[in-house]
């Protein structure tokens, strides 16, 4: 058992956030967690080895995630992620950062779910492609023209422009 504790210890918060970002519902999160943690314990012997631990559980974790998205009628909106910047700025930078952060997790959030999550797996959890591919079980193509296509998406956004250009072009480290 102390495996195990080591792996909650180890990869607990990761698989929360993780989980969280696709349902974006706290307590949903930690059902999720939870279950993607019982399921590894019931078939722990399952586990080849063939990739990480981490890779494995993130791959329990996201079939948990679609079986939930499936279930569950209501949406809701994602209270709130943090990022942790470098240095300080102006009061103002720091407000229209605010603005443009909110709004681009908005438009994040709104993707359909093949796209929102390989944009999640990308650029928040810095997962290479073909880790992604991997983990999703489609093609490192698959993963190339979702992430182009979710972009293009993004781009639409007038509102994400402005702020961009109100920025001078910068987003803050976190993004």
């Amino acid at each position: 058992m102390l495996e195990l504790e080591e792996i909650i210890e180890k990869h607990g918060e990761y698989l929360y956030h993780l989980s969280f970002l696709y349902v974006k519902d706290r307590q949903l999160a930690e059902e999720v967690t939870q279950d993607t943690l019982m399921k590894y314990i019931v078939h722990r012997t399952n586990f080849r080895g063939d990739s990480s631990i981490k890779t494995y559980l993130t791959r329990i974790l996201i079939n948990c995630c679609h079986d939930k998205l499936r279930k569950r009628k209501r949406k809701t909106i994602l209270n709130q992620i943090l990022f942790f910047r470098k240095s300080e700025p102006s009061i103002e930078k720091m407000y229209v950062q605010k603005e443009v952060y909110e709004t681009l997790k908005d438009s994040v959030l709104a993707l359909p779910l093949h796209y929102r999550e390989v944009i999640i797996l990308f650029y928040y959890e810095e997962f290479e492609v073909n880790e992604i591919a991997n983990l999703l079980d489609v093609s490192p193509n698959t993963i190339r023209t979702r992430l182009r296509r979710a972009r293009e998406l993004l781009k639409t956004n007038d509102s994400l422009e402005d702020m961009y250009d109100a920025l001078g072009g910068e987003f803050y480290e976190g993004i």
